[in-house]
């Protein structure tokens, strides 16, 4: 009799120890996504299209046997590496700034580095952010006036790591995710595009930055 009553005792600490942890799972994860005052897509912001599923878009085709491809006659040719470094702003706040070089096979590699207050309160220092990725000769770019063949698009995903210290209430914690740079590089070369950073692929902060592409120039990301 004693040790049934034992073992239902310890199959009760086991059930109770699991659920603790999975509290404690659940809070480190909540603790270290990017929350508040944070922008959802299709919630009347002018970003439809995210760019976790263009990622997935293209890399399905991939899948498929695709291959990153060359740009069409139309597009800028890259036919050595080319480097881009531009500033990221949130609207009028600089946030930072991107670095990465296009490599004469389509790849892309670079990074973002970043120190700044996203509020009066909050502080953003970005310790970690490298993100990968490549043209896609096949993305269109489309706007009110219509399409534009000549632009090349390229996009690149990557994860981050930002220490986010409050001043207001002390509160210190280390936010990761998943890190999208995207952009078109222009016939002239000069590049636009964005960085947005997400925890959870719904909630998000985006910076835009626009630059020109050069041939020489030390990265350092």
């Amino acid at each position: 009799m004693f040790g049934n009553t034992i073992d239902r005792k310890g199959r009760g600490y086991v059930l109770l120890l699991g659920l603790l942890v999975v509290v404690i799972v659940g809070m480190i994860i909540y603790f270290n996504r990017l929350h508040g005052p944070v922008y959802e897509f299709g919630k009347g912001k002018s970003d439809i299209n995210p760019p976790w599923r263009q990622w997935h878009k293209m890399n399905v085709r991939f899948e498929k046997g695709e291959t990153i491809g060359k740009p069409a006659a139309e597009q800028p040719k890259i036919e050595k590496v080319l480097f881009v470094k531009a500033n990221c702003f949130n609207e009028d706040k600089k946030c930072g700034t991107v670095q990465f070089a296009f490599e004469p096979d389509g790849t892309i590699a670079g990074g973002w580095g970043a120190n700044f207050y996203l509020s009066k309160d909050v502080h953003f220092q970005v310790m970690a952010c490298e993100f990968k990725g490549n043209i896609d000769p096949k993305e269109i770019f489309s706007d009110e006036k219509g399409p534009d063949f000549s632009r090349l698009f390229f996009i690149t995903k990557g994860y981050f790591s930002i220490l986010e210290t409050n001043s207001d209430n002390g509160r210190v914690r280390n936010v990761t995710g998943e890190a999208y740079l995207r952009g078109w590089m222009k016939i002239d070369y000069s590049v636009e595009g964005d960085l947005v950073i997400t925890s959870d692929v719904k909630n998000f902060y985006r910076y835009t930055w626009k630059g020109e592409v050069e041939e020489d120039l030390p990265l350092s990301f």
